[in-house]
């Protein structure tokens, strides 16, 4: 399945229980990036009137990272790790199931990412 996902990807940040709710945090835009994300993900699996990969099978996931400006102030591990969850429970049930996974980050004039899941 092949997915483009328009926006900056935010990378994933570590966050506890209260953090989640504080105002203007790093986690607060996480969360309603990963949110934005879904959304995508599942907008993109309607239209192509796609279900759910099963559970338990080994995943590849390939993914290309564009960004208008300079993108080495973030982790590109943890703008992955953005992606995925944002697309479990949506295009796989669990992302435990990825075996394999390619990335990269590329400038390009929008902000967006293209993401290819295939089973194993």
């Amino acid at each position: 399945m092949d997915f483009t996902l328009r926006g900056r990807i935010k990378p994933y940040v570590r966050m506890t229980q209260r953090s989640k709710w504080v105002k203007g945090s790093q986690a607060e835009e996480y969360l309603a990036c990963k949110l934005a994300l879904g959304i995508q993900f599942k907008h993109t699996m309607q239209h192509f009137n796609e279900c759910m990969l099963p559970g338990q099978t080994p995943l590849s996931a390939n993914i290309i990272i564009f960004e208008g400006g300079g993108f080495h102030n973030k982790d590109l591990d943890n703008q992955i790790k953005s992606i995925l969850d944002a697309a479990s429970g949506i295009v796989y049930p669990d992302d435990r199931w990825i075996d394999r996974i390619t990335a990269e980050r590329k400038r390009g004039g929008e902000y967006y990412a293209t993401v290819r899941i295939e089973t194993l």
